[in-house]
């Protein structure tokens, strides 16, 4: 199937605040019928790609979680998310080098082995983000905190260890709702199946 033509009539910057950028931006597309839309008018955040990492210990098939606070999902559970570490790609930073400082950062962990699970986008109908999701496997224990995160950036992390099929009872459970960790953690279980 053709993709149908989009033309960017302007992009303008209504709002910037720490790393959220958020743009109007003018557009017309060609319709999958072959006709044009219109001029269309959408607001996006950018906020960039981001990194997030399944540390996996494989003999004993253990997976590294973080819980810290999640604002935006305080009125809509309590504010405390469980999901894999994860963090923003700073300016002129690959996703990896990004993925081992995270991964640090979060959980005192120190990767020796990283591979791209894959990338895609969180929330596309109004934001640019992107995500590399990265798995991490540990052979013969990893080593992490019980907290963690960088007081600089108000970060206060508990590190946790489950195993793999406790984590994947906590999705069945809704203890966790967060859609990278779900990705990653049903990526595994696969992957260990196969």
């Amino acid at each position: 199937m053709r993709k149908p033509k989009v033309h960017v009539l302007g992009k303008e910057l209504i709002f910037q605040k720490a790393i959220f950028k958020w743009f109007g931006i003018k557009f017309h597309y060609t319709r999958l019928d072959g006709t044009d839309s219109g001029e269309v008018n959408q607001f996006v955040i950018d906020r960039g790609d981001s990194v997030a990492m399944l540390l996996h210990e494989v003999e004993k098939d253990e997976v590294i979680l973080v819980e810290q606070l999640r604002i935006a999902t305080a009125e809509s559970g309590n504010g405390w998310l469980l999901e894999l570490p994860a963090g923003r790609v700073d300016p002129g930073e690959e996703p990896t080098q990004t993925a081992l400082r995270e991964a640090r950062e979060e959980t005192g962990a120190e990767p020796r082995e990283i591979r791209l699970i894959s990338s895609f986008f969180l929330s596309p109908g109004g934001s640019s983000e992107r995500l590399h999701l990265f798995y991490c496997p540990f052979h013969n224990g990893i080593e992490i905190q019980s907290i963690a995160g960088l007081k600089e950036e108000n970060e206060d992390i508990s590190v946790q260890r489950y195993p793999l099929k406790e984590a994947l009872e906590m999705i069945e459970t809704g203890k966790i709702a967060d859609a990278k960790t779900i990705i990653g953690l049903l990526w595994l279980n696969q992957d260990v199946k196969s």
